[in-house]
């Protein structure tokens, strides 16, 4: 039988019956599969199974890891806006766009037009990028 329909055919039954009895053969999974596939199979198997891997970390009561989430890449360009490293901790980069914010204040750079149009831009760009990063810290909190 395919593999996919093997492992759909597991899933489904895994829905619908008690698997605590099951044994669905996931040591033996990767036989009679390309050996390339098998290998990468077992190799993957080994990584879960390690004491270090991520779903044998001590979760605690709530079921959420134990380890701090990892910061979006999505949010890269927002913490180059600000000025601090990528992920930098949340007190950091409030301290930057405060800095930055009174840097480019629209009334500090009056003096023109031009001035003023190209710190106006660069508030709301800070402004942007700061509310995403705290939107990113408050959901990470709760």
């Amino acid at each position: 039988m395919d593999p996919i329909i093997e492992r759909f055919n597991r899933l489904i039954k895994s829905m619908f019956v008690d698997t605590d009895n099951i044994d669905f053969g996931y040591d033996n999974f990767s036989e009679g599969m390309d050996k390339d596939y098998a290998e990468a199979w077992d190799e993957l198997n080994d990584f879960l199974s390690s004491p270090g891997s991520v779903n044998r970390k001590n979760t605690g009561s709530t079921g959420k890891s134990a380890s701090k989430p990892k910061t979006p890449e999505m949010l890269r360009p927002d913490y180059l806006n600000m000025g601090v490293p990528f992920g930098s901790n949340f007190t950091t980069t409030k301290s930057a766009y405060k800095k930055l914010i009174i840097q480019y204040h629209p009334d500090k750079n009056n003096l023109n037009s031009k001035s003023m149009n190209k710190a106006t831009e660069k508030t709301k760009k800070l402004n942007i990028s700061f509310q995403k990063i705290k939107a990113w810290e408050l959901a990470k909190q709760g």
